[in-house]
């Protein structure tokens, strides 16, 4: 049975809370849940929310805004006023991770839909436009973020954590709700 969104607590990142078990199987994103998100949050780049199943820190999310540029050709078909606009708000998903003992099992999938219920939050709530969710992809995440939705941003397509992008408005009839608030 999948874990889904409302089977998470979701709180802000805190020195306080215990993360040293926390192990998704990369150093990079472990040592920066651990230790990095704290000053991130202070200077105000970012903010990280952990996950909680059960008592169990068992993922993180950490969000900031963006703006991407988009060539002429993606955006020509759905914004016919789009020559004057060179920058598109966007929420950009900084890091993402799940501990490994329950990796494939819909955290993820929760997640996403939390960052989709911010991005709605930002422009019906609290008057801020954003359009696209972006991130820059670790290469072995790419699949699942073409699964989500994303495609590639096509003025950073050759980097090596591809720019991707999802927008908000395509193909979703329904707007998430956002348990754990901002």
């Amino acid at each position: 049975m999948p874990i889904t969104l409302d089977d998470l607590e979701l709180v802000r990142a805190d020195p306080q809370h215990d993360i040293s078990r926390f192990d998704c199987s990369d150093d990079d994103l472990n040592d920066f849940v651990r230790t990095d998100c704290f000053n991130y949050q202070k200077h105000y780049l970012s903010h990280t929310r952990l996950a909680k199943y059960r008592g169990e820190i068992i993922a993180f999310v950490t969000l900031l805004a963006d703006s991407i540029i988009l060539e002429t050709r993606e955006k020509e078909s759905w914004l016919p006023f789009h020559k004057k606009i060179v920058h598109f708000p966007a929420l950009k998903i900084g890091r993402i991770a799940v501990h490994k003992d329950y990796q494939r099992q819909g955290v993820g999938d929760a997640l996403m839909i939390y960052c989709l219920g911010i991005a709605f939050r930002m422009n019906e709530e609290l008057n801020v436009g954003c359009r696209f969710i972006t991130v820059d992809a670790y290469e072995m995440s790419v699949s699942w973020y073409e699964k989500q939705g994303f495609v590639f941003n096509e003025h950073k397509k050759r980097k090596k954590h591809p720019s991707m992008r999802l927008d908000i408005l395509e193909d979703r009839n329904t707007k998430p709700t956002v348990s754990g608030g901002l």
